[in-house]
């Protein structure tokens, strides 16, 4: 088995090349930024993807300032795809709707699980699962999981107390790499028999403090001067295509859960599984 370490972050944070080691280039950047928002909503491991793209290419972790701002691309993504249910959960939560009151309080619990996960045992989790034939088999069961929902359909609105705890603690399952957040809470919500638009849109709504939080913290250190930038040009071209990319993918997304083919990407995640289980396997 592959003995070779990588060092994965967050579920939403991911892992890029230095920039005190060798300047990126404007089509790195835009390439990094395409992945980053692609794999951020589909349901096949953006943390995973990154780890196997930074090991096969010997791409080292270094400055975050490009990861800052490509999170700020994929978090902005959320918002515009979901901005009219954003803003009438907002206006419903201070109008005191007894629904938008529930919602909000789903998500705050929801969002629990993760940052408790995060904060306090992602180095300890990182360092155990961080070779890249680990995250090839974490794939495959990402695999499995978005497989089991084939025959699901959900009835039911994303605001029972029970469907919200469930997909909270499906995302704090993420922060190992290889396990797709969207596609695990997105499961656990079919699994709970509700909708798969229902629980795609929660799941998306789930991830803005989840992205917002680590993306805010290392942005503070940024501005503090604790993080040096490069080129202002490289990473606007990063922040535009990571946004570009997510509204893209949500939206895909969304249709093909509408057609009930979530089921789908199982196969995707077992054939990179399967390549990277033979090709880190010693």
């Amino acid at each position: 088995m592959a003995h070779e370490q990588i060092r994965p972050s967050s579920p939403s944070m991911c892992l890029l090349r230095s920039y005190g080691t060798t300047k990126m280039t404007h089509l790195e950047a835009a390439l990094l930024g395409i992945i980053q928002g692609l794999t951020e909503f589909f349901p096949v491991s953006s943390s995973g993807h990154l780890a196997l793209g930074q090991s096969l290419m010997g791409i080292e972790t270094g400055d975050v300032t490009f990861e800052v701002i490509v999170h700020f691309g994929t978090l902005l993504a959320v918002i515009t795809v979901l901005r009219r249910r954003i803003w009438a959960l907002i206006v419903g939560f201070f109008q005191g709707n007894p629904a938008d009151l529930k919602m909000v309080g789903l998500l705050a619990i929801g969002s629990v699980p993760a940052a408790i996960v995060g904060f306090t045992l992602e180095d300890s989790i990182g360092g155990i699962f961080a070779s890249p034939w680990t995250v090839s088999l974490l794939l495959a069961v990402t695999g499995l999981v978005l497989f089991s929902t084939r025959n699901l359909v959900g009835e039911r609105m994303a605001n029972s107390f029970g469907g919200g705890i469930a997909m909270g603690v499906a995302q704090a399952a993420a922060i190992l790499p290889g396990i797709s957040r969207s596609g695990m809470t997105i499961a656990v919500g079919m699994w709970c028999r509700i909708d798969a638009g229902e629980a795609a849109a929660f799941s998306f709504m789930l991830a803005i403090p989840v992205i917002a939080g680590p993306t805010a913290l290392k942005l503070a250190a940024l501005l503090g001067g604790e993080v040096g930038t490069e080129s202002w040009s490289v990473l606007l071209v990063g922040a535009i295509t990571a946004y570009a990319a997510g509204v893209v993918s949500i939206r895909w997304l969304l249709s093909i859960l509408a057609r009930g083919e979530l089921s789908r990407f199982a196969y995707y995640c077992w054939a990179v599984g399967l390549i990277g289980c033979i090709a880190f396997w010693e």
